[in-house]
This record gives structure tokens, sequence and C-alpha cells, in this order.
């Protein structure tokens, strides 16, 4: 909920304070499940002000998630981490857990939900791979996109299971999650990655 000091007055603010509302709210609970009066509740406006800026709780939706979009690509304001890194996205578990919710009620479509920096990452692995057609590129990166996806969003469940509470196995495995993400999207040997082994590649690209 709004815990700011004033509500929200003029059209830039709501409008505002509505999209920050969205973002928050799509990574806590599937887009179904987040009913207008709550959204409204969150950005601390009035319910009619949803429909008289945005059209309806939908439009609203798209713009708050292309908000939690558009900062994660950013990275973090001290350039600790960017979104090009290996696994970055458990810097945000928000945005990832947006994804999650989305995918699986079946909004995906409808919020036009795309990972923010495949473009980014398809661009780096073709710069690195100029013999290679187009088509193995792209899949190749598919791939590896749903590596990282899944590796951050079951981050929690993987890690106690595989790690032991050991700090040193954890950045052992930690070492090789990355050395397979990289095969994956280079288009090099996965199960040589898997073993430790780090092909050369031709050129640097995709998240290595």
């Amino acid at each position: 909920m709004n815990t700011g000091e004033r509500t929200p007055r003029g059209s830039e603010e709501v409008r505002e304070a509505l999209v920050a509302a969205a973002a928050r709210l799509l990574g806590t609970a599937p887009p179904e499940r987040i009913s207008g009066r709550r959204l409204a509740d969150e950005a601390g406006v009035n319910y009619g002000l949803i429909h008289h800026y945005f059209g309806g709780k939908e439009a609203a939706l798209r713009e708050g998630f292309t908000r939690l979009s558009e900062t994660y690509a950013g990275g973090s304001e001290d350039g600790s981490w960017v979104a090009t890194d290996p696994f970055s996205m458990r810097h945000r578990p928000d945005f990832i857990r947006a994804l999650a919710f989305a995918s699986l009620s079946g909004e995906i479509d409808e919020l036009h939900i795309t990972h923010p920096t495949t473009d980014a990452v398809l661009d780096r692995a073709r710069r690195g791979r100029e013999t290679v057609d187009e088509t193995t590129i792209r899949i190749d990166v598919g791939i590896a996109t749903v590596f990282h996806l899944s590796r951050c969003l079951f981050e929690n469940i993987i890690d106690p299971w595989i790690g032991h509470d050991d700090p040193e196995m954890s950045e052992a495995v930690e070492e090789r999650f990355v050395l397979i993400l990289r095969a994956l999207t280079l288009g090099t040997d996965p199960g040589a990655a898997a073993g430790g082994r780090r092909e050369p590649a031709g050129g640097s690209a995709g998240p290595a």
C-alpha cells in the first residue's frame, strides 16, 4: 500500500503512482489476481483514475511490467551488476516472479512480456559467431535464456540440495553453472562445460 505522506495529485503524479504500484504488485501476484481496486489502493489514488488515465487495469499493468523490465535491464545504480551478467536476474526477484506469475496464469501474451536483455545477448552472440547461421544462434540463446530463468527462479530450491551449506561447494557449483550458461549461449559443448572445461568460442559473446 502507498505509504507516502500525501496523495498523488495531477495527471503526472497519478500516472506515475499507478505505474509504480503496478510494478510492485506484479512481483507479488499473478495479473489476474490484481484487481483494479487493489491497484488503486496500492497507488493511493481513487479507483476511477485507473480508467481515466489508462482505460482499464490491463493497460496499467502492461506499463507496470514495462517499468519492471526497464529497471532490470538498466542494472544497478552502483554498477555492481548488469543485466547481461550470468544469472543477473537473481538481483531482481520481483521481475523474475512477475515473469513466472504471468506465464503460469496464461497472461504472458496479454502483458507483452519479453526478456529485456535477449536482443543484447543475441547481438553479442552474433559478433562472436559470424560464420554461424541466425537460426542456430537464436536457438542457442533461447536455450541459454531458459537455463538462466530456471536457475534464478528455483535457486532457493536447488542450492541447499547441491551446496549442502558448504560455501566452497556452492562457489564451485556456481562456477560450473556459469560455464554451462556460456556454452549454451556460444554453441559450445555443454557437456564439456558441465565437466568444468571451458572451450574456445572464437570471440567474446553472450553472458560469459
